[in-house]
């Protein structure tokens, strides 16, 4: 029987592309005929195995193809998918096909929705991989035993290939990775060659650059050299301080060895080993052969589960059940063998395998206390040692004595103390920290505040974006007087250093200067002519670049409007959806409501089969009779509970006077009751006759005739 999730499983599946079958749980339940869950099951088939370009399975339409054909052509495909049923009883499982059984089916589709993928895979191996059916009489035909052997051949070849192209498939990932790696140390050599390039050319006018070159290299080697003879003597302590380890542990193995051989004679020691001798080969020879055999078996057992195909809740469940029933036939067989054995008489036999057992158990347990004990003691080992180790490396800290402590003592205390003081001027700090952190989101909220300010006015003016214009301006303008000032420096210094140049030239009479300065004077002069040519073009940019600035400025405006109000326009947009989503929500409880009307008005009119159904169903035939009837029998109890209102005020006042005058009788019975009671502790005591009130009298006589014998008299109340 299918589960809900696996139905659930099937819908999901089922929904998503290429199928695209929208059926619920409860359609494929009950209302979804076999035929097209069959005929479901059949394109699924032809989708698996649509890589097999003469596939049987593709586009079939049911009612074209005969039934038993259906049923086989499924069957042996699901065979080949490793379907329990088909595989298990094929003959039975095509004739369930073939009756088109609801629960075979479902189960059917449950196995190939379940792993998809992994379906198609194996149909796509199975296409390469299934040998051809040759009739038994061929098989011993030299040819057709070639031909076998070739196509085994090819196979293998074909699952290498296959095997290396998945790992290359999976593999892709790792190779995106190495294009990265290599692209990112691309980059980083190239800032490297960047970062050499400038500082040779800052060490270019460096006097003696080859030898300082040449001591730098010598440093970085020594360095290189230093960094090496530093691991090499990191690992020759770690090598001293493992041999110390193990002399220690020889050592201490020694001095229990030398111990125990001085508390005990030899023949006590051979005992000893004798016995741990025993126990290991009881150990060698009995429990690990078993935990071996244990380990193997469970090994076994979960390669049996890897191979077979994926287990569903059905599957589950018979398992269960066939667990279930082969514990039973375990214990019937237990309780037979215990029969046989008590039928037998052999009493004394089953005795002592009761005690070889109980000796085998025990033994058992003594096995595994002493392989925890040795577990637990090497861990105690381990832990010793290294608390051993700690203990040597703090041996070398120097103990404090004396005035050295007490200095000691006295600096941490200061220490403490400024630790403290620092602490509180770090709270300060945290404080005021969070103060200006706060000012400053306030001043940010105020700021944008403005900005939005300055927005609706610059929107309401019709220049939008003239305020960010301007701070733009005003940057650029600010970084161009820097630029300008820079340049106008440059410039000076290069009209001094002409200047220099030009009066070194005039100073000196050479006739060599003077034949450079008529070399130079076409060059100065064309230099004037470029500078000109420079300052008009500089002109003509600084306007072209006014021109740019104020068309920027402008499509900037225009492209502010334009967002602004194609904001608004989406704000519309979501209003108008919100407003059709509520009238139309409006309009259902509307449509509603209507129905609810109508069907009260054919309630009310009657001559529906359905409606009288309903009508007796509830219990009513109108909701209108319903809610007449309530309000009909709510009227008569508030009725019935004005006139109990009514009658409860008329005896309200009788009532309270009966009520005073019972409290009255009440407070009369107690005081009778302790006047009683002090009478009664008199009488005893004094052993004389009292009386009261009219039995006075009768009370005295009986007194004096029995001379004090301590009667008393009660006084009753009759109302």
């Amino acid at each position: 029987m299918t589960t809900p999730s696996e139905l659930k499983l099937i819908a999901e599946r089922l929904s998503a592309p290429p199928f695209s079958k929208t059926w619920s749980v409860i359609q494929l339940h009950d209302e979804v005929a076999p035929v097209q869950l069959l005929q479901c099951v059949s394109d699924i088939v032809a989708h698996l195995d649509q890589a097999n370009p003469q596939s049987p399975h593709r586009s079939v339409d049911l009612r074209g193809e005969m039934p038993e054909d259906t049923a086989g052509r499924l069957a042996e495909f699901l065979r080949m998918l490793k379907f329990k049923d088909a595989v298990s009883d094929f003959n039975a499982f095509r004739i369930a096909l073939f009756d088109m059984d609801r629960t075979t089916v479902l189960s059917t589709l449950h196995f190939l929705l379940k792993d998809l993928a992994f379906h198609k895979k194996r149909a796509y191996l199975a296409l390469f991989l299934s040998m051809p059916d040759v009739p038994a009489e061929f098989c011993q035909d030299d040819v057709i035993v070639d031909l076998s052997r070739q196509i085994e051949a090819q196979q293998e070849e074909f699952k290498s290939t296959h095997k290396w192209l998945e790992g290359l498939k999976q593999s892709g990932n790792n190779a995106a990775a190495l294009k990265r790696e290599i692209q990112q140390m691309e980059e980083e050599k190239q800032q490297v060659i960047n970062k050499v390039t400038r500082l040779r050319k800052k060490v270019e006018g460096v006097a003696n650059r080859d030898q300082w070159l040449e001591a730098a290299k010598n440093l970085r080697t020594e360095q290189q050299n230093e960094a090496m003879l530093a691991e090499r003597i990191r690992e020759q302590r770690s090598q001293v301080a493992q041999s110390d380890k193990k002399l220690n542990t020889s050592l201490q193995a020694l001095k229990e060895a030398k111990a125990s051989l001085a508390a005990s004679s030899p023949d006590a020691f051979f005992a000893k080993m004798q016995e741990e001798n025993r126990m290991n080969k009881f150990l060698a020879e009995t429990n690990l052969p078993k935990v071996l055999e244990e380990t193997r078996q469970k090994i076994r057992d979960l390669s049996s589960i890897l191979a077979e195909p994926a287990m569903g809740e059905a599957d589950l469940a018979a398992i269960e059940k066939e667990i279930t029933e082969m514990n039973h036939v375990i214990a019937q067989l237990a309780e037979r063998k215990m029969a046989k054995s008590n039928s037998t008489g052999d009493a004394n036999l089953a005795l002592f395998r009761q005690q070889a057992a109980i000796i085998a158990r025990k033994k058992e347990g003594a096995v595994q206390k002493l392989a925890s004990q040795t577990e637990e003691l090497a861990q105690l080992t381990a832990e010793w040692e290294r608390k051993q180790e700690l203990i040597r490396q703090s041996a070398g800290s120097k103990m404090l004595k004396g005035d050295e402590f007490k200095r000691y003592v006295s600096e941490l205390r200061g220490k403490s103390t400024n630790f403290k003081r620092k602490k509180a001027e770090l709270s300060e700090l945290m404080a005021e920290f969070g103060i200006l952190q706060r000012t400053e989101e306030i001043l940010r909220a105020k700021e944008t505040t403005l900005k939005d300010m300055i927005h609706a006015v610059e929107k309401k003016s019709g220049v939008v974006g003239f305020h960010a214009a301007q701070e733009a301006l005003e940057k650029v303008s600010e970084k161009k007087s820097e630029v300008d000032e820079a340049k106008g420096r440059t410039l000076n210094e290069i009209s001094g250093i002409i200047q220099t140049l030009m009066a070194t030239i005039n100073a000196s009479g050479c006739p060599h200067c003077h034949e450079k300065k008529n070399l130079l004077a076409p060059i100065i002069q064309e230099l004037r002519q470029l500078r000109q040519q420079a300052q008009e073009l500089e002109t003509e940019y600084l306007e072209k670049k006014r021109l740019y600035d104020a068309t920027i400025i402008g499509l900037e405006s225009e492209t502010a409007e334009l967002e602004m109000e194609i904001k608004s326009n989406r704000q519309d947009i979501v209003n108008d959806q919100s407003r059709y989503h509520y009238l139309h929500s409006m309009l259902r409880l509307a449509e509603i409501s209507q129905d609810r009307v109508m069907v009260e008005m054919k309630s009310y009119i009657g001559g529906d089969e359905m409606i009288e159904l309903q009508q007796k169903a509830r219990g009513f035939k109108t909701y209108r009779e319903l809610y007449n009837k309530r309000i009909s029998e709510h009227e008569h109890q508030a009725k019935s509970l004005k006139e109990h209102q009514k009658d409860v005020k008329a005896k309200q006042e009788t009532n309270m006077k009966q009520i005073a005058m019972f409290k009255d009788v009440l407070k009369l019975l107690d005081l009778k009751a302790e006047h009683n009671q002090r009478v009664l502790s008199g009488g005893a005591s004094g052993g004389g006759v009292s009386g009261s009130g009219a039995g006075g009298g009768m009370g005295g006589g009986m007194g004096g005739g029995d001379g004090g014998g301590g009667v008393v008299t009660m006084d009753r109340l009759v109302l």
